[in-house]
C-alpha cells in the first residue's frame, strides 16, 4: 500500500479534535489581541521594542515624562546648500523664541544651544550638561519659497522619543508655521500656556519673504559684522515697513558701531521704541531696549 499523505491524514483527524483544536487556536489569538489592546504589565510596549509592533509616536497609556525645562538644538539644514545655513538658525532662535513665551517652560537660550551643533555627544549627555528635561531637535528643508520644519521631542534623560510631526508652508506664512510648531511642542509636554500666550502664538502676521530673508541674514550677522547686518535689516524695513522685528533688530548694530557717540544711542532707542510701538509683546524689541 502507498503511504498515507498528509491530506489522507487530515481526512480521518475526528471532526471533534479538529474543532476543539482551531477554539484553542481562536481563544490563544484572542487572548493576545486582548492583551495588546490593553497594554497589561506593558506588554505592548515591549513587544514593540522588541520590533514586533510598529510604535508611532509615545504609546497609548504609557505615562509621559514631568518636563519642566526644554532645549532647542540647532535645526539641520537639510537644503543642501551651506550657504543656507543662516536660515536653519533663524529657524531654530524663532522656535526658542516661541517656546519662551511659555512661562511654565524653562527654556535654554540661542547662545548656550548653538555650541551643539553637529556635535557627536549624545542627547543624555547634553540633557545633563543644559540640565534639562527635554530636547527638541529637528531639521529645515528649503525650497524656493517653500519651507519644511520637521520637529522631534526626546525625552533626555532616558533618550526616549516622545513626539514627531512635519509642517510645511509658504516662506510668507512661516512665522504662522512655527507659532504651530511652539503651541504642538507645548500640547504635547503638558505646559500649561495661558490665553493671552496661546493668542500670541496664533495671530503671528504673514511676512514679505524677501524681508524676512534680509532680515534673517542681518541677524545671521549681528556681532559679527554690524555693518553689514544693519545694511539688511535696512533693507528688511524699506521692504516691510511695519515690521516690529526689523525695527529691534536695528537697535543693536546701530549701537554698536557707533560708540562712544550719543548720537547712535539715541537712534538705536528709538528703533526699539518703534518696535515697542507696533508690538510692545515682541522679546526682541525689549532686549534691544536692554541693550
Amino acid at each position: 500500500l502507498a503511504p498515507p499523505t498528509r491530506a489522507s491524514v487530515n481526512r480521518r483527524t475526528p471532526l471533534r479534535k479538529r474543532w476543539l483544536a482551531a477554539l484553542a487556536g481562536a481563544t490563544t489569538l484572542g487572548i493576545a489581541a486582548l492583551l495588546l489592546a490593553l497594554n497589561v504589565a506593558g506588554l505592548r510596549d515591549r513587544i514593540a521594542g522588541a520590533g514586533l509592533v510598529p510604535a508611532r509616536g509615545r504609546p497609548q497609556g504609557a505615562p509621559l515624562p514631568k518636563i519642566e525645562s526644554i532645549a532647542v538644538l540647532p535645526l539641520e539644514n537639510l537644503s543642501g546648500d551651506p550657504e543656507q545655513e543662516y536660515f536653519a538658525d533663524g529657524m531654530t532662535e524663532e522656535l526658542i523664541t516661541n517656546l519662551g513665551k511659555i512661562s511654565a517652560l524653562r527654556v535654554i537660550s540661542r547662545t548656550s544651544v548653538m555650541q551643539y551643533r553637529g556635535t557627536k555627544k549624545t542627547l543624555p549627555q547634553i540633557a545633563r550638561e543644559l540640565n534639562v528635561d527635554a530636547i527638541v531637535e529637528g531639521a529645515v528643508r528649503r525650497s524656493g519659497n517653500r519651507v519644511r520644519i520637521t520637529a522631534n521631542l526626546i525625552h533626555a534623560p532616558t533618550d526616549r522619543h516622545l513626539w514627531a510631526d512635519s509642517y510645511e508652508s509658504d516662506l510668507g506664512d512661516v512665522l504662522v508655521l512655527q507659532g504651530e510648531v511652539a503651541r504642538a511642542i507645548a500640547s504635547e509636554v503638558k505646559a500649561k500656556v495661558t490665553p493671552d500666550v496661546q493668542s500670541r502664538l496664533a495671530r503671528a502676521r504673514p511676512v514679505n519673504p524677501e524681508a524676512y530673508e534680509a532680515y534673517l541674514k542681518g541677524r545671521h550677522l549681528e556681532f559679527l559684522d554690524n555693518a553689514k547686518a544693519l545694511e539688511f535689516q535696512q533693507r528688511a524695513l524699506r521692504i516691510d515697513p511695519p515690521w516690529a522685528p526689523a525695527h529691534a533688530a536695528i537697535a543693536v548694530p546701530t549701537l554698536f558701531l557707533g560708540r562712544p557717540s550719543m548720537e547712535p544711542c539715541a537712534k538705536a532707542r528709538a528703533a526699539a521704541g518703534k518696535a515697542l510701538e507696533l508690538d510692545d509683546t515682541l522679546s526682541e524689541a525689549h532686549s534691544a531696549m536692554a541693550f
